[in-house]
Formats: structure tokens, C-alpha cells, sequence
């Protein structure tokens, strides 16, 4: 069963603040809550609709840049809707080189772009 949008904000938010402490020290829980939804938001555009492949992409998001899915090489994959959705979060790795992942971290627009 799917959880409400609520419930779904709150997963992730607990788990970035237990899994990705790092990533999220330096932030407000507010601030970490609008950014999640941000993802959330964003990993659903995208067809991901289960707690964990959604959990999956919004943590990349805090972890590499919060545009990764613009980057050409991530975005073919993630455009892929012959392959479900759980198969491309970890097809995003094995069709993708790890150059692709730090150019995206380079020429992340950041946060404010994505509002």
C-alpha cells in the first residue's frame, strides 16, 4: 500500500536525517522537508512511486546535486520507460560512468533553480 503524501514526506525525511546525517547537518528540518518534497516531487515525475526507489532517487539528490536527473547520460536512463521504474534507479549506475556523476555535481544550477 502506498503511503500518504504525509507519511512518504516523513520516510524520507527520517531516513536523510538517520542514513544521509551528513549531507543534511548543515540544513534545517524545514528546510531538509521542503527539499524532500522537492525530490519527492520530482522522483514521482519521473514514475518512481514505491517508498524505496523514491527514497533511492531523493537521496541522490542531497548526495550528488539536486539537478543530477539533467545530466544527458542520467536523464536517458531515467527516460527509459521500457524498464520499471526499481530497474532504473539501479540502472542509473550500471549504464552510466561515474564522470557522468561528478559532471552533474559540477553544473548542479542548485536547489533555488529547482523551485
Amino acid at each position: 500500500m502506498m503511503p500518504d503524501a504525509e507519511d512518504l514526506l516523513e520516510h524520507v525525511f527520517d531516513y536523510l536525517c538517520e542514513e544521509q546525517a551528513e549531507s543534511v547537518a548543515d540544513i534545517t528540518d524545514e528546510e531538509i522537508r521542503r527539499r524532500a518534497a522537492l525530490g519527492i516531487r520530482r522522483a514521482q515525475s519521473h514514475g518512481f512511486e514505491q517508498p524505496e526507489a523514491i527514497t533511492a532517487y531523493v537521496s541522490l539528490m542531497f548526495l550528488v546535486a539536486p539537478d543530477f536527473d539533467t545530466h544527458p547520460s542520467i536523464g536517458k536512463v531515467l527516460a527509459d520507460s521500457s524498464a520499471p521504474a526499481a530497474q532504473r534507479i539501479k540502472q542509473m549506475f550500471e549504464k552510466t560512468r561515474e564522470e557522468d556523476w561528478e559532471e552533474a555535481a559540477e553544473k548542479t544550477r542548485g536547489w533555488d533553480a529547482l523551485d
